[in-house]
């Protein structure tokens, strides 16, 4: 299966982090002007928290729930998408936060791991918790610690039958979930209730009168006498968005304990409203969702202006809310096309990086503290942009600006030594020499010899002249992916030993 691969900023949905981040949180801005904002978006950074590239302040007596608690800050974790309530100064890039709001999507068992077939690459697992299909990333989701409390749960880890909490970003019609952070809460052990909840659109009803279907993979029993319906009132029908807590029954069937509208997104009306995640029910730019908030993005500014909308794209929309329709003034369209990943060369110093993919070529990487998430590959904690060095190993996703330069999206340091140097990136111009392929991409001219092998999409090619071939009926541009096992060496010869193009 060619595995999907959504990537928040991948960045795409990361963009928005401050590493330079100021102390302790409950700070006010005086003598900045800002107007009233309610927003939805991923927490990239603290120190405050920051979320859509801005750093907001929170107040002192501010109200902070997490899955319906009144909690404090402490409990914000990198990776939560919450909705928050607040000032926006006039800077821009700063605010106050009166209020902030963490509920998370889905709660419960894994079920399956890569059902389709596991990514050859080994950065992307397809997980099915309670019928849903949920994306987790190597680089972009941040995982919490595990159940006795070590810092040791991440990517490698998760297993069948762990109960994880699952914050993300809904990426299609079916509910299926890029997650920005996961959380293992327990193990499920059959024949022991396990607590599970999810949110969904309710898209049929069931085989009996007490039970539905939830984004077409859940099944929903309840008991009118018990199950706990109060909030309820226009009743449960075909399009309603609930949020439902329950227990497990199997793999695709609950029975619920609670029934609740799903209303923990943005208010129907608000001034002042800022959301970002991947379009999705895309009819036009007048009609689509992102994240399930209703867009009209007919009047909207696009930027960058060549944008193109559609399902899958990942971008922060600006605007009021009127009537449960976010009318855009300002969609920001962002994707990150690049990756790297390979050794620190030199200290690192000005905001930039530079890391060495070739014995004579270095890449320039620049780190925005409004838009650069750091943390450490193994632990998932924040990673500061002075606490790195030559010689450390890293993974970055980026994309090139209109000047040229990198601008990193998402950084992972790795602690464990690795031994292939990749590149993934618009390739520039590529030649066929015999049975040689030379590709450039950023600058850097890489060769094919007898030992490399070639893709399209984790297809298997037959030789340089199909992959040339392939090309040519692509054009310029196309996404193109390098790599190089450079055994005990800490930069590739220029000899790739893979190529491959992909979607």
């Amino acid at each position: 299966m060619n595995t999907p691969r959504f990537k928040p900023l991948a960045a795409v949905m990361l963009l928005a982090l401050g590493l330079n981040a100021c102390g302790g949180g409950s700070t006010d801005l005086a003598g900045i002007g800002g107007t009233g904002i309610t927003a939805t978006g991923q927490i990239t950074g603290f120190g405050s928290i920051f979320v859509n590239g801005v750093e907001y302040f929170i107040k002192d007596g501010a109200t902070i729930k997490v899955n319906g608690v009144d909690t404090s800050e402490n409990d914000l974790k990198l990776g939560m998408i919450v909705t928050l309530s607040g000032t926006l100064n006039s800077d821009g890039v700063t605010g106050t936060v009166d209020s902030v709001v963490y509920e998370s999507e889905l709660e419960g068992p894994v079920s399956a791991i890569d059902p389709g077939g596991a990514d050859p690459d080994g950065k992307i697992k397809t997980l099915v918790i309670l019928g849903k299909t949920v994306i987790v990333d190597a680089i972009s989701t941040s995982f919490g610690d595990d159940t006795d409390g070590a810092n040791n749960y991440g990517f490698a880890a998760i297993k069948v039958n762990d109960v994880v909490e699952v914050s993300g970003y809904v990426t299609d019609s079916n509910g299926t979930l890029q997650a920005t952070r996961i959380e293992k809460e327990d193990e499920y052990t059959p024949g022991v209730d396990t607590t599970v909840t999810v949110k969904g659109t309710v898209t049929a009803f069931g085989a009996s009168n007490n039970s539905f279907i939830l984004d077409g993979v859940l099944t929903v029993n309840f008991d009118p006498a018990t199950t706990n319906m109060q909030t309820l009132v226009n009743g449960i029908n075909t399009g309603s968005a609930v949020a439902v807590e329950g227990t497990f029954t199997d793999a695709t069937t609950i029975f619920a304990t609670s029934i609740e509208p799903d209303d923990a997104g943005l208010p129907d009306d608000v001034e002042q409203a800022e959301i970002e995640g991947l379009i999705t029910d895309y009819v036009s730019p007048g009609n689509f969702k992102v994240n399930g908030q209703q867009v009209d993005a007919t009047n909207a500014q696009l930027q960058p202006a060549s944008a193109t909308l559609g399902d899958g794209l990942f971008v922060e929309v600006e605007g009021p809310i009127a009537g449960g329709t976010l009318e855009a003034t300002t969609v920001k369209a962002h994707s990150s096309n690049i990756e790297i990943e390979a050794y620190v060369s030199g200290t690192p110093a000005n905001n930039t990086i530079s890391l060495q993919v070739t014995s004579s070529d270095v890449i320039d990487i620049v780190v925005d503290n409004n838009q650069t998430q750091m943390e450490e590959d193994e632990t998932g904690a924040p990673v500061k942009f002075n606490a790195l060095a030559a010689g450390d190993f890293l993974k970055v996703e980026a994309y090139q600006n209109n000047n040229g330069d990198i601008i990193a999206t998402q950084i992972k340091r790795l602690t464990t030594t690795e031994s292939e140097i990749v590149l993934k990136a618009p390739i520039a111009s590529w030649t066929l020499n015999g049975n040689a392929l030379n590709a450039t991409l950023l600058g850097i001219t890489f060769s094919s010899d007898a030992g490399t092998d070639f893709e399209h999409n984790d297809q298997s090619l037959a030789d340089a002249a199909a992959m040339d071939n392939l090309l040519n009926s692509l054009g310029s541009g196309a996404i193109f992916k390098v790599g190089d096992d450079v055994g005990g060496s800490t930069y590739s010869d220029g000899i790739a030993s893979e190529m491959e193009v992909e979607s």
